[in-house]
């Protein structure tokens, strides 16, 4: 399955948004957008689904307005075909076929008003709501394991039994028990009779406990090929490989074991156990990992409270941010785990990891692909959407793989997408033209050539190939960009590195360190070299490195296009370039 569109209308501070993206399960979908572009809306308006349609507060209307009501569009495409899942105030297509998670903020605003001699004082401070991993536990429920009352229904040979309490207990065996095996064949004549058989010729082997686990050995996959649902019982516990029950033979007395106990029980009553075994599994589990990523002073661990498995925080002033969005991140994760169970899955994270430290974002990135791992393995189609206004283009905080990152940018720019500047970069290490375009088109240099025939040659537009008209070409874009007009991001690059480059220059007077200026690589390293000769540089050049530092080393294909768009269009680097190239 793949989701090729989404569209949204009337929550909060979207009007309409159309998104025309190719999203793939199981891959880290990233939606970058400025700050105030309708980030935190779109995940609001994800968490807004229930079951039955889009249950809005009244707050997050769009304006506020009543009348605006909100809708969500999904397109999806797998092999039944194309269609279009709609979500709206009186219906919900989406949650027929994707469950759906949103991690965001948990903070909260709570204050309490006192009154002193007569005067009103209100005190207000940020509280972190508390994490329900779990709405409602499970009664208790376990097997009525006795290994005394076992060995004597077993027979003369039960030494050979092992205390397994804790195997038949492991909710992932119990998983696959129930939907692989049929439970009620287990206790059918047809089954137990053969199974009594091969039991009493089990018991009639003398000797020591291992001469009796070699006749299981020996014997045993000749009965299992007989009797189908304690064949699949016992290669599923085989699979598993417990340790101490690695043999066929061992696998054969858990599932033995496991017949016994299950014979007075209802298929229902197994799936009770398999629930509570589960839980106290996953209580355990998260109790161990939030206790791993707790660097505060608090003791935080999951409680049970009416019936719930709750997570409470302590207040949000008395601990970092960074340590309370990785613990809240880690315990909301571990909710979805539970939340998540259909075959299509959708789970939004709204700029919970933005302001982390490297180590954290490291770990954040860990328990994410972990996750799209275990769906992976579990055959489920999980869409991760992560909400940034933070660029991975530009930052290397996103250590995830090429192959399972996507990146889209949400807003439209007014930008020229011609290709015709970056074949320029596509062909920077061809032989014929590598020498001239790094030294007289990537960088500044007083001087002018033509080589428009080398251009002509390699099907790039020919007239680039004289400088003077290449700079023309790029300087008219910046002159548009500043003016607000339809503009190449990627001649602003060009341009910016060649206006700076060139001031810096003029700004040293002496012959040989001039020339010796020009062979140094790259603007930085430039900057550098005519600081270290005491020229003074303006801050603003450095600063705009993150955009003359957009490397100019590209891939066929590979377009820089929208993530320079992305930095060029905030307001303070637009005036810096301003400054930059009018001044």
């Amino acid at each position: 399955m793949k989701i090729t569109a989404i569209e949204i209308d009337n929550i909060k501070g979207i009007a309409n948004l159309n998104l025309n993206a190719e999203l793939v399960p199981n891959k880290v979908n990233i939606f970058v957008a400025p700050n105030g572009f309708g980030k935190t809306s779109f995940g609001i308006g994800f968490k807004s689904l229930n079951s039955s349609k889009i249950e809005l507060d009244e707050k997050h209307l769009h304006n506020g307005d009543i009348r605006n009501l909100p809708v969500i569009k999904l397109s999806v495409t797998d092999t039944a075909g194309s269609r279009l899942l709609v979500a709206d105030h009186t219906m919900n297509q989406i949650r027929d076929e994707f469950d759906v998670f949103v991690i965001n903020s948990q903070l909260k605003a709570s204050g309490t008003v006192q009154r002193y001699g007569g005067r009103t004082i209100s005190r207000f401070s940020l509280d972190i709501q508390p994490t329900i991993l779990v709405e409602k536990i499970p009664n208790q429920a376990n097997f009525d394991y006795r290994k005394t009352v076992l060995n004597q229904s077993f027979g003369a040979n039960s030494k050979v039994l092992d205390n397994v309490n804790g195997i038949i207990h492991n909710p992932v065996l119990l998983r696959r028990i129930l939907s692989q095996v049929n439970i009620n064949e287990l206790k059918l004549g047809r089954t137990l009779n053969p199974l009594q058989i091969f039991l009493n010729q089990i018991n009639g082997v003398n000797g020591v406990a291992s001469n009796v686990l070699q006749y299981i050995d020996q014997n045993v996959e000749t009965f299992l090929e007989a009797n189908v649902e304690i064949n699949k019982l016992t290669r599923i516990i085989n699979q598993m490989k417990f340790p101490g029950q690695e043999t066929l033979a061992k696998s054969f007395l858990v599932a033995w074991q496991l017949i016994k106990l299950m014979y007075p029980m209802t298929k229902t009553q197994v799936e009770k156990v398999f629930n509570y075994c589960d839980f106290i599994e996953y209580s355990e589990y998260t109790t161990r990992l939030i206790s791993d990523f707790n660097t505060t002073r608090f003791s935080i661990a999951p409680v049970v409270e009416k019936k719930k498995l709750v997570v409470n925080w302590p207040k949000a002033h008395e601990i970092s941010n960074g340590q309370r969005d990785i613990l809240n991140f880690v315990a909301l994760l571990l909710k979805a785990r539970i939340d998540l169970n259909k075959q299509n899955q959708i789970l939004v994270i709204d700029e919970v990891f933005d302001y982390l430290d490297d180590a954290n974002l490291i770990s954040f990135q860990y328990f994410l692909t972990d996750l799209i791992d275990r769906a992976v393995h579990r055959g489920i189609n999980l869409f991760s959407v992560l909400l940034t206004h933070l660029d991975p283009n530009f930052f290397n905080h996103f250590c995830f793989s090429d192959g399972k990152l996507k990146v889209f940018y949400l807003k439209e720019y007014n930008i020229d997408q011609s290709l015709n500047l970056h074949k320029i970069i596509y062909n920077r290490e061809e032989p014929s033209i590598k020498a001239e375009l790094d030294e007289y088109f990537f960088h500044f240099n007083p001087q002018q050539i033509d080589i428009q025939n080398k251009f002509d040659a390699l099907g790039l537009v020919k007239e680039w190939g004289d400088t003077n008209k290449f700079h023309r070409k790029i300087y008219r874009e910046v002159e548009n960009y500043l003016d607000g007009k339809k503009y190449d991001p990627l001649a602003i690059c060009f341009a910016l590195r060649k206006v700076i480059e060139m001031k810096v220059y003029n700004l040293i007077h002496n012959a040989v360190q001039k020339d010796a200026f020009l062979k140094v690589h790259g603007t930085k390293n430039k900057l550098l070299y005519a600081q270290s000769l005491g020229i003074v540089i303006p801050e603003t050049y450095f600063l705009l490195g993150i955009i003359y530092n957009t490397s100019l080393h590209l891939y066929n294909g590979q377009n820089i296009t929208n993530p320079l768009a992305f930095k060029l269009e905030n307001l303070t680097i637009k005036q810096l370039i301003h400054e930059t190239c009018r001044k």
